[in-house]
């Protein structure tokens, strides 16, 4: 929307974002720097919240601090910023993959007890079945932005997961996200999905 006079005497910078690993090293840095005790999974977890941004990853990271005044636990940073444990996704999928419907449906139970949104449980499982998906092949693990433990945790799963059961699970995933704004009974959509 600029005048080509201004638009020709401009210099144009494109950032990219940066991987979790790149912003987990400058946070054990600054932890270090600042006499802060962090737990390695703690800090892949501060730098996977910051999707790319230095910036958010630093202001997470101080909030993180503050909460758990100087000794940062994977456990106190889900408790404190209210995030949802992978681990909870891991089961998911282990759970279909075994038909124990019932079991997913008290495991959603606890999840959603705990206030945590429908939509952003089915959209945080799409991204993670996305990256079970993305194991499964060599080539497209290095498209993981995940310490090498996750890594190695996505790769086991990816092995047991037939590759059809995952696309139609993003699939229905992906129908569940375009629904759900407009649905008048979102856990009743949860739960279906």
């Amino acid at each position: 929307k600029a005048p080509a006079p201004i638009l020709s005497r401009c210099q144009r910078f494109a950032f990219k974002r940066l991987r979790a690993e790149e912003i987990a090293s400058r946070l054990n840095f600054i932890a270090y720097q600042e006499h802060i005790e962090i737990e390695p999974e703690a800090v892949n977890l501060l730098a996977r919240l910051a999707d790319g941004g230095m910036r958010d990853a630093l202001s997470v990271f101080d909030q993180a601090a503050s909460f758990c005044q100087g000794n940062i636990t994977y456990d106190k940073v889900l408790e404190d910023l209210n995030v949802l444990d992978v681990d909870n996704y891991f089961k998911i999928v282990d759970l279909s993959l075994e038909n124990k419907v019932g079991d997913v449906m008290v495991l959603l139970n606890s999840i959603l007890a705990k206030g945590f949104d429908g939509g952003l449980l089915t959209n945080g499982l799409a991204s993670h079945i996305r990256n079970v998906l993305m194991a499964k092949d060599a080539q497209t693990l290095s498209l993981l932005d995940a310490s090498e433990q996750q890594r190695q945790k996505y790769q086991q799963q990816a092995q047991k997961c037939p590759t059809k059961f995952l696309y139609q699970a993003l699939k229905i995933l992906n129908r569940c996200d375009v629904n759900y704004r407009q649905s008048s009974n979102k856990r009743l959509l949860v739960e279906l999905t």
